[in-house]
């Protein structure tokens, strides 16, 4: 199986790379930068294309590795090239964006996503957390198979799934990742609020977060949670939302607090009903 990809970004590179010391072989890349192509090309020992013609017909399966964006354009800009995309397996790797923008496509070929359940900043990151993750697979039985031999071929775990809602499920992967940095973030700016110095001890707060994952992987976030909410310390809630001065904070701090309460609290308490009351002044 030879694989080539359209666009040479972090996740695309780093899954190439990999793959490169796998079984499976990489034709190489194709990116509307040349330095991109030319950078993934060398790190991979493949080939930057110049044209589409050329990497679809090295290839036996295409990854479409861009922005969600780009998807629809690319999927155009392979349809000028009929003659050479017959029984071509085409991929993307969005957790968002449906199988049905490569429909035009399954009329020649076969159809994937096979979405990558991790965040990549870098290509590095890709390299390193790619073949510990789980890669969702959507497609018909051709271009499963493909796929999970690919992502076995990492070392990574395929789940095969159909139907789903897609903005519903991309959207609890930003909540777990985008969001949770947004949340490391808020804690550290009150830190520094609190006159702890941060720049000192930047990692203060991550063996709390790594022993709070830890929780959740072993128990399961329904025995995991502690803190005032959980015990229903009203006396330390108020004096949180009496000293954090930053509205925009405060505001994120209650709702969180809210949302606590929704999924791990019996409303119909006394206690909690004074927590939701403080949360919603």
């Amino acid at each position: 199986m030879k694989v080539g990809f359209i666009g040479a970004g972090k996740i695309g590179t780093g899954l190439g790379i990999l793959l490169s010391h796998s079984t499976i072989k990489i034709s190489g890349y194709l990116s509307r930068s040349v330095n991109s192509s030319l950078n993934a090309a060398s790190l991979t020992d493949s080939t930057a294309f110049s044209k589409y013609e050329d990497i679809i017909i090295a290839s036996d399966v295409i990854i479409i590795s861009t922005k969600d964006d780009c998807i629809k354009s690319i999927v155009e800009e392979i349809l000028k090239h009929k003659s050479t995309i017959n029984n071509k397996i085409f991929v993307h790797l969005s957790g968002s964006i449906s199988i049905d923008v490569l429909k035009p496509l399954k009329e020649y070929g076969h159809t994937m996503i096979m979405h990558p359940v991790q965040t990549c900043p870098s290509i590095e990151a890709a390299v390193s957390l790619l073949p510990e993750s789980y890669f969702t697979i959507e497609g018909d039985d051709i271009a499963i198979n493909a796929g999970i031999n690919i992502v076995k071929a990492i070392g990574a775990k395929p789940i095969v799934i159909d139907g789903i809602n897609k903005p519903l499920y991309h959207a609890a992967c930003v909540m777990a990742s985008n969001y949770l940095v947004t949340l490391v973030k808020t804690a550290n700016e009150l830190l520094k609020a609190s006159g702890f110095s941060i720049e000192k001890y930047p990692d203060l707060i991550l063996p709390l977060i790594n022993g709070t994952l830890k929780n959740i992987n072993e128990k399961g976030c329904d025995a995991s949670l502690s803190g005032p909410i959980a015990r229903c310390d009203i006396e330390t809630v108020k004096k949180h939302v009496e000293n954090i001065k930053d509205g925009d904070i405060l505001k994120l701090y209650k709702a969180m607090g809210n949302a606590t309460i929704k999924f791990f609290k019996d409303s119909s308490d006394e206690k909690t009903a004074e927590l939701e009351e403080i949360f919603n002044e």
